[in-house]
């Protein structure tokens, strides 16, 4: 190893995580296992600095811990990750695209909801069923199979 060491500690405050992050990223073989010192202390290099700041920039762009271990799978077996890295953004933009589509039918049945609600009026309710306008909702039909 060359370059800068860290103790687990170092590396993780170095990356914005916990020790208990990095332990388990070694388990599921997204790091690589370091050395130990003789008093078992992990020894960390430049490199697993560099890893795990691919990791948390994976992670920020929507990748699952198990893309990224296949991403690093395809990276240690000496392929280029890159073409596998398109076709999952265009799936995440794909799935996003249809979230969207979805959030924004919600939202219509929502406001619709919401101006239905506006009409009837407030009452105190010490029953198990705490707020009627929550039971009205529910027996509504169209919105309860909708959010089922």
């Amino acid at each position: 190893m060359s370059g800068e060491r860290f103790y687990i500690g170092e590396l993780a405050r170095a990356v914005g995580v916990t020790p208990q992050t990095i332990r388990y990223y070694e388990r599921e073989g997204l790091l690589e296992r370091p050395p130990r010192t003789p008093s078992g202390y992990r020894l960390y290099g430049d490199d697993a600095l560099g890893r795990l700041r691919f990791i948390r920039a994976a992670q920020g762009l929507g990748f699952s811990l198990g893309e990224i271990r296949e991403l690093i799978a395809l990276s240690r077996a000496g392929r280029s990750p890159c073409a596998r890295v398109r076709e999952l953004f265009r799936k995440k933009l794909q799935l996003l695209d249809q979230r969207i589509t979805e959030l924004r039918a919600f939202r219509r049945e929502l406001a619709a909801a919401v101006r239905a609600l506006e009409a009837l009026p407030d009452q105190a309710d010490s029953s198990e069923a705490v707020c009627s306008l929550i039971m009205t909702l529910a027996r509504l039909d169209h919105f309860h199979q909708r959010r089922g």
